[in-house]
C-alpha cells in the first residue's frame, strides 16, 4: 500500500485539477444529502469546517442553517498559542468569519474561545480521501485527529467529499480516529471501521 505522503500527493493533485463548475455541482448534492440526513438525525449543535480550495463547498449550507436559525453552528480555528483546533458559534457567516491559518475562514477573534468541544452533537469532517472503513487523510496536520481524540462523550462523525476521493483501504496509525458515516453525490457509507 503507498504511504500517506504518497496517497496525499496523488489525491491532493487529482482534487487541484477539478474545475470549479464540477466541484459546485457535486457540492450541491452532497451538501443537500447532508442537510436531509441531520434534518432526519435531528441533530441541532453541528460543528462544520469552512471549505477552501476545492474541499466540498460548505458556504452554502452554513448560510442556510444560520439562516433558518434552528441549529448552532460551530466552526474550527486554529489556536496558534497551543497549535491545537478549537472552534467558536458563528451566527453570521458573512460578519463572523475572517481569513486566518492557511486563509482558510475562521471566527473573528472577539468570537474565539466561546464554545467547547461539549456542546457538540455532530462534526462534519474534512477530508481528502476516505477509506470505506471510514479512515481518512486529511492535509497532515493532525489538527481534526488531536481534536477527535479530547471528545469524552459520544459526537456523531460524518465525513463529506466527492466520490472519486473514496478508496478502498488506507495506512492507519494508532492515532486515526474514524468518522460513523461518508456522504458523497453517489451514496452513503455507512463506515466498516
Amino acid at each position: 500500500m503507498e504511504s500517506k505522503e504518497k496517497l496525499r500527493e496523488k489525491y491532493f493533485e487529482k482534487r487541484q485539477s477539478l474545475s470549479n463548475e464540477y466541484i459546485k455541482k457535486k457540492s450541491q448534492v452532497i451538501t443537500h444529502k447532508l442537510d436531509e440526513y441531520i434534518e432526519e438525525k435531528n441533530y441541532k449543535d453541528i460543528m462544520i469546517f469552512v471549505s477552501f480550495r476545492n474541499e466540498v463547498n460548505t458556504h452554502g449550507i452554513i448560510k442556510k442553517w444560520l439562516k433558518d436559525n434552528e441549529k448552532n453552528v460551530y466552526v474550527p480555528y486554529i489556536d496558534k498559542k497551543l497549535d491545537e483546533m478549537k472552534i467558536s458559534k458563528i451566527n453570521d457567516f458573512e460578519n463572523d468569519l475572517t481569513p486566518g491559518v492557511f486563509d482558510i475562514l475562521e471566527p473573528r477573534e472577539e468570537l474565539k474561545g466561546s464554545s467547547s468541544r461539549k456542546d457538540l452533537d455532530l462534526i462534519v469532517v474534512p477530508g481528502l480521501i476516505f477509506s470505506k472503513q471510514g479512515y481518512r487523510i486529511g492535509y497532515g496536520g493532525g489538527y481534526y485527529d488531536m481534536f477527535l481524540s479530547k471528545i469524552k462523550s459520544r459526537v456523531d462523525r460524518i465525513g463529506i467529499v466527492c466520490s472519486e476521493f473514496i478508496v478502498d483501504e488506507l495506512p492507519v496509525d494508532s492515532y486515526d480516529l474514524p468518522v460513523d458515516l461518508i456522504i458523497t453525490e453517489q451514496e452513503s457509507i455507512k463506515a466498516e471501521g
